[in-house]
């Protein structure tokens, strides 16, 4: 009888017992163990891992391709090719400075520059939210004759374009325009600063 006492005991004693389950405790990773009761070191977090990124995640350890990144800054035109004929060659400066408030500024310099045959626009700028597709509105033109910046009433152009940005690229494809001659414009730009 001592013997059986000593057994039920030792059943309920040890019975009772929770075991520590080592695994995932985080649940925001995608191999999250709701079982587990020691975190192993295990976690994958998915996000952003580029510190450039609008969208960086410090807790995310591998890359989900989803990274976010903005237009503001200075960006050099690698090429501009409207309708087939890629100009930038025609140009010494081909910059766009694009503002925290949605404002874009360009400048071109044409390599035979005679002190008057250039212009620069400004206007603004809109990024969907998963940053596939800008739109670009022209509202002012500076053809440098001395009259400075011209506001010709409603936009000048508003074109809606198919994009793709990193940190230090920029570059896509004219889905739309307002401006009837332009029938086709792929670009690419790269951060300067």
């Amino acid at each position: 009888m001592k013997k059986l006492i000593v057994f039920m005991f030792s059943v309920v004693l040890l019975g009772s017992c929770d075991k520590e389950i080592e695994g995932c405790t985080d649940i925001n990773a995608t191999n999250y163990d709701s079982e587990a009761t020691i975190d192993d070191g295990s976690c994958i977090i998915l996000g952003c891992t580029d510190p450039n990124a609008i969208n960086y995640n410090p807790d995310a350890v591998e890359d989900s391709g989803n990274c976010l990144f903005t237009l503001v800054g200075s960006w050099e035109g690698i090429s501009w090719i409207p309708n087939g004929n890629n100009i930038i060659q025609d140009f010494d400066e081909f910059t766009v400075h694009c503002y925290s408030d949605s404002t874009w500024i360009s400048y071109s310099l044409p390599l035979n520059w005679n002190g008057n045959n250039y212009a620069n626009y400004k206007g603004t700028y809109f990024i969907n939210n998963d940053h596939t597709e800008c739109t670009f509105t022209t509202t002012h033109f500076n053809f440098n004759d001395g009259n400075g910046w011209v506001d010709n009433g409603p936009p000048i152009r508003t074109a809606l374009y198919s994009m793709e940005l990193t940190h230090s690229s920029f570059y896509g494809s004219l889905i739309s325009s307002t401006d009837t001659a332009l029938n086709t414009l792929d670009f690419s730009y790269i951060r300067i600063e």
